[in-house]
């Protein structure tokens, strides 16, 4: 085999030299501790506001100024349409780190270049979930919000999913404006009293509930607008009534 043969090409070189790289942070991620303690809520169907209050947790750890996003994706399992998943993604100490609410840490080996790129973060958490296929995976950020006392809300009932919607809106609450709100709903028997929490995330209005996890509406507004919070329950809830909102505690200071 002659000089030249031996020489590796310009782009060979290039390749070689990521793959280093892309090693390297694969070789420090995975020696390195999980980058800070979160507590989890434990509600039903909650990877999104998990995601978001490991979000909040990562603020509250690193400061205003660290890169922290939510990464969701829609789903198809096994040709039937599913709701699909969240996890929280950040970077600390220049590796890229996954919390998912199933998988608890995980360090990707991805170059912190390509942290915007949701398609490249989305790949390696995805293969976590193999009889899945994500569509459209989207990062978002939660944007510069501060915890808000609304208006005085009624006194709370006795309602389905109460405990896990109540235990939500409160830690979510000590970062943003939340509105926990109670609506009753016809079910082809007695009327049953529920709870949702409404609060902004990515500029959406987001709202969960423990019975279908978090749903996403394009609506950018108050989390106080009594009328649009109305028609949002009662788009998720059909035959909802009585939507109004239930008083929290004081957000924490």
């Amino acid at each position: 085999m002659d000089l030249k043969t031996r020489r590796s090409s310009p782009r060979l070189r290039q390749l070689a030299a990521a793959l280093c790289a892309l090693l390297a942070i694969g070789g420090a991620a995975a020696a390195a501790p999980p980058p800070f303690r979160y507590q989890t809520m434990g509600v039903a169907n909650g990877c999104f506001v998990e995601s978001v209050a490991c979000y909040d947790a990562y603020h509250e750890k690193f400061g205003e100024g660290g890169w922290v996003r939510v990464l969701q994706w829609g789903a198809k399992e096994d040709e039937v349409m599913v709701a699909g998943h969240a996890v929280a993604v950040f970077e600390t100490a220049g590796v890229l780190w996954c919390w998912d609410v199933n998988f608890g840490w995980t360090p990707l080996s991805i170059a912190p270049s390509e942290r915007e790129n949701a398609a490249v973060v989305a790949a390696p958490v995805v293969a976590n979930y193999p009889r899945v296929t994500a569509l459209y995976p989207i990062l978002w950020d939660g944007g510069a919000q501060a915890p808000e006392e609304g208006p005085p809300g009624a006194a709370a009932t006795e309602a389905e999913g109460a405990q896990y919607a109540r235990i939500v809106a409160e830690r979510l609450a000590r970062h943003r404006p939340v509105n926990l709100v109670e609506f009753t709903q016809s079910g082809g028997g007695e009327p049953r009293t529920r709870e949702a929490v409404v609060f902004v995330f990515g500029g959406r209005m987001c709202v969960y509930a423990p019975e279908v996890g978090t749903t996403l509406f394009r609506a950018r507004s108050s989390v106080w607008n009594v009328r649009l919070t109305q028609e949002i329950v009662r788009r998720l809830f059909p035959g909802a009534e009585r939507v109004r909102s239930v008083a929290l505690p004081a957000p924490e200071s």
